[in-house]
């Protein structure tokens, strides 16, 4: 195996164990997990630059299926390849096998006891928090310009008006590209 071959090797089997942790410790679903990715493979780890990440996030969201799994995927195909999406995909997915694995096999009583009642309480909180600051943390880089904030808005309304997400993008593209042809047309 060549030199090169083996460092992305090395790099998707780093990709399978840091996703693998991630999942394991995080709790409220996939747009939770996003700061700690970003923690890790952005500022600990420098795998990626940020504005690869915001790249990968942005493309992660509207694809059908989990935000997590599919930014595990195309990050880890940024970084290592083929074998590095399939790693970091089945990193993050893991932990959650494992664990509903381990409620069918009877240790859902476990999961009712004061101790871990009050455990998921904190859990959910803290979730809460995690994806909270990962809508700062991502809505400050893409936000820039009367036109994104003026979009976003509108599409923050459209969704708390329950339209469908996949209709919100469609609608916020054609508001964007409406956007620069009559800003073209006013100069």
């Amino acid at each position: 195996m060549s030199p090169k071959r083996a460092s992305r090797a090395h790099l998707a089997l780093e990709l399978l164990g840091t996703f693998f942790l991630i999942g394991l410790f995080t709790f409220g679903g996939g747009f939770s997990m996003i700061p700690l990715i970003s923690r890790e493979l952005v500022e600990r780890r420098k795998w990626l630059k940020e504005e690869e990440f915001q790249e990968d996030l942005a493309v992660a969201v509207p694809i059908p299926g989990p935000n997590a799994v599919n930014l595990a995927f195309l990050v880890g195909h940024r970084v290592a390849g083929p074998l590095g999406a399939a790693l970091a995909a089945l990193g993050c997915v893991l932990p959650s096998f494992l664990v509903i694995l381990a409620i069918a096999l009877g240790l859902s009583p476990f999961f009712q006891t004061p101790l871990a009642k009050k455990f998921f309480a904190g859990a959910g909180a803290a979730a809460t928090g995690l994806v909270a600051y990962a809508l700062v943390r991502l809505g400050r880089n893409p936000l820039k310009g009367i036109r994104t904030w003026v979009i976003g808005v509108f599409a923050l309304v459209l969704l708390f008006l329950r339209l469908h997400p996949l209709l919100v993008l469609a609608l916020a593209f054609l508001g964007s590209l409406l956007w620069e042809r009559v800003g073209k047309n006013a100069r």
